[in-house]
């Protein structure tokens, strides 16, 4: 055992000697990027944050208006006497409102998941064009993704503010020529 973690320490101290020796002879260039952060940073993913807002923002309204049914029966349940005809009668009320906002929230999470997803899509194949395009046109050798590929890396590498700029670049552009996407919307 102890063998195997010297050789691994040999193999690590090599690797540094052998790449510090290419950095200083002009080795490989390397750069880290926070993807997450570029998206959350971009105009392309705030704009896709605030319509699913929009849409997150009308799903809790209508489940508050199921619940306020829900506790409505919930009270009414709870004043009324246990043995009279009209308990059977709310407890049912209550049982059905209690379902169909138990019913509600789970086929919203759902809902959400399925438009973050869609608002997504196009802005991860965006993103994976403009890092491509990135690296080529800053010689970029390789490019690690922090919290990813990377377990630590300097600021010094960090290139995550210059891929946002690039992905915003031909945003004034693209919200001159286009009209803005409009929220896909489910009605209950």
């Amino acid at each position: 055992m102890r063998q195997g973690f010297l050789a691994a320490a040999l193999v690590a101290v090599g690797m540094f000697v052998l790449s510090s020796a290419q950095a200083a002879a002009g080795g490989p260039k390397i750069a880290v990027v926070d993807l997450q952060q570029v998206i959350q940073g971009s105009h392309r993913g705030q704009e896709a944050k605030a319509a699913l807002q929009q849409e997150i923002d009308k799903l809790q309204a209508q489940a508050e208006d199921k619940n306020n049914k829900r506790k409505a029966y919930k009270d009414q349940l709870d004043k009324a006497d246990s043995k009279s005809a009209d308990y059977a009668k709310l407890l049912k009320q209550y049982q059905e409102a209690d379902n169909d906002f138990q019913q509600y929230v789970g086929e919203s999470r759902q809902l959400i998941q399925q438009r973050q997803q869609e608002l997504l899509a196009p802005i991860q194949q965006e993103l994976q064009i403009v890092v491509n395009r990135f690296v080529k046109d800053n010689n970029i050798d390789i490019l690690l993704s922090k919290g990813g590929g990377a377990l630590t890396a300097t600021d010094a590498y960090d290139v995550t503010t210059k891929v946002t700029e690039a992905m915003d670049k031909d945003w004034a552009a693209l919200q001159k020529s286009s009209p803005a996407p409009a929220a896909a919307t489910k009605s209950n």
